[in-house]
């Protein structure tokens, strides 16, 4: 035998558990990678290189199919669920080519990410409905790590051993050489661009407009999602159940929990008690009521949202190795989400006060919508984290945060916002033309109603979006075509088509902001 090893007559020393798994796991593996790249040129040419609108939405769709199809394609039992998610996943995909709202936008992309990396790890884990919340928080991190783990294992054990002996030492070699001559090439191309200029202006073009221009960083792209294609299926070929991630035990004494608990109790007592007694709901000047209207919401919604945090953070350091609850902390836990709730109820108050003299806009919209759905979140927590379903919880809170998008998307913020003020216009309210007809196209059918409706002068701002946005919507499509194009902006081009606006491009517009 020639191990050199042998010399010291020593054992063959065994390779490190952090070494990638070098068994491969493909018979076909040069199949494997073609399918991938056929994967990352469909998702570049419809998803990248251009805004956000039917190719995106096609893009994150063959996401969550590529996401969901592990199974089929490794020859494994779907788990149970995966047609629920994907089905709630191409939904919300494909509001990407329906909404035009930023908010709503990311929101919509933000999920669908989220449920890739769900629909991956429910392949490692199929008992989503016994995932705790940290399981939830965790897929897409874990999925990022799967697709890098999995490319490498991929190139190491199934593409380098698909080569005889000989055609890897002659890859190897090529690699060294091309490692060798890129400094070499840098040097000389160097020398010769300083000692003659149409030398130098052709490099630079070739540089520029081919090895880093439109087509290197296309090619990137694809190669990228290719390899993170190729690197989930690799990781997913034999996909073990997630072991847990921390073990159960007690971190925190129970007293040092309940301190802080009692402390935050007695301040939240000291907030409410001074929101009944005492309290003075009329403000002397208008600057001031605006101030104490808005501000003291959006502190009051974020007071709420550290309370959730909280709660959840000492439940988990206070977790007992035999599972059993204190009923002292379960006691305090739910004071404190009583007076929670009685701070809720203020900081709403506060945001009716505020919308029924200044009207609604998005930020007051959303705030709103937000802080209804962690009431139902502390609802829930009472309901399941403290009776020790802690895994209920978690389910709740993602079903309930997918509910939350698909809702907003159903109601149509931008819209409602725009006729929530008109409403208030009709009942004697100031309407800010301005800021209405500053929304997304989602707002669009709704402002040509009120235009329609309207017996008043015409709207100066609203006559001059529609101009300008009838212009913007031809030439958007024009230059970017029907991959970047959106329900939205497709039925504003027909509901403008024939639109009379007259000369409202030549209108001077007085600026009063009016309605906040």
């Amino acid at each position: 035998m020639s191990d050199h090893n042998l010399l010291l007559d020593l054992p063959p020393p065994a390779p490190p558990s952090s070494v990638l798994n070098q068994t491969p796991a493909f018979a076909r593996p040069w199949m494997v990678v073609t399918v991938a790249l056929a994967v990352g040129t469909v998702i570049d040419v419809f998803a990248l290189h251009q805004p956000p609108g039917v190719g995106l939405a096609l893009g994150l769709i063959i996401g969550l199919l590529v996401a969901a199809s592990v199974s089929l394609l490794m020859d494994r039992t779907t788990p149970q669920g995966t047609l629920p998610v994907l089905a709630v996943g191409i939904v919300i995909a494909a509001m990407v080519a329906v909404r035009t709202s930023p908010v709503m936008l990311s929101l919509n992309i933000g999920f669908s990410a989220v449920l890739i990396g769900v629909l991956v790890q429910m392949h490692r884990d199929p008992r989503i409905s016994k995932w705790t919340l940290t399981r939830y928080l965790l897929p897409p991190f874990a999925t990022i790590d799967d697709m890098a783990v999995g490319a490498g294992r991929m190139v190491i054990a199934d593409l380098a051993g698909n080569f005889k002996e000989q055609q890897s030492d002659r890859l190897r070699s090529i690699w060294i050489g091309l490692l060798i001559g890129a400094p070499l090439l840098l040097l000389f191309g160097t020398l010769f661009a300083s000692a003659d200029a149409v030398f130098s202006d052709r490099l630079d073009a070739l540089v520029h407009g081919i090895l880093f221009g439109h087509v290197f960083w296309r090619g990137l792209f694809i190669l990228l999602i290719a390899a993170a294609t190729a690197g989930l299926w690799r990781t997913m070929r034999d996909p073990q159940l997630a072991e847990p991630i921390l073990e159960q035990r007690q971190r925190m004494e129970l007293t040092t929990a309940m301190t802080v608990l009692a402390l935050l109790v007695g301040l939240f007592a000291f907030f409410v008690a001074t929101q009944v007694v005492g309290h003075k709901p009329e403000l002397e000047g208008i600057v001031d009521y605006s101030a104490n209207a808005r501000q003291g919401f959006f502190q009051l919604v974020i007071v709420a949202f550290l309370v959730l945090n909280v709660l959840l953070y000492f439940d988990w350091m206070t977790q007992r190795v035999d599972g059993r609850r204190s009923v002292a902390f379960d006691r305090i836990a739910m004071v404190l989400v009583a007076l929670t709730a009685l701070v809720m109820v203020s900081a709403l108050n506060r945001m009716r006060l505020y919308v029924d003299e200044f009207g609604l806009t998005e930020l007051r919209f959303y705030s709103t919508v937000f802080m209804i759905w962690l009431a139902f979140v502390l609802a829930w927590f009472v309901v399941t984290v403290l009776r020790n379903r802690h895994s209920l919880f978690a389910m709740g809170l993602f079903v309930s945060a997918l509910g939350f998008v698909i809702g907003l998307n159903a109601v149509n913020p931008d819209a409602l916002i725009v006729k929530a003020n008109w409403q208030r216009h009709v009942e004697g309210s100031n309407f800010s033309d301005r800021y209405n007809s500053e929304l997304s196209l989602d707002s669009l059918p709704t402002l040509l109603a009120i235009r329609d409706v309207s017996a008043e002068d015409r709207w100066c701002f609203i006559e001059k979006r529609l101009v300008n946005e009838r212009e913007r919507l031809a030439e958007y499509q024009e230059k970017h075509g029907w991959l970047a194009d959106s329900w939205a902006a497709a039925r504003g081009r027909q509901l403008l088509a024939s639109l009379d606006l007259g000369n409202a491009r030549t209108l001077a517009c007085r600026d009063p902001r009016r309605g906040g």
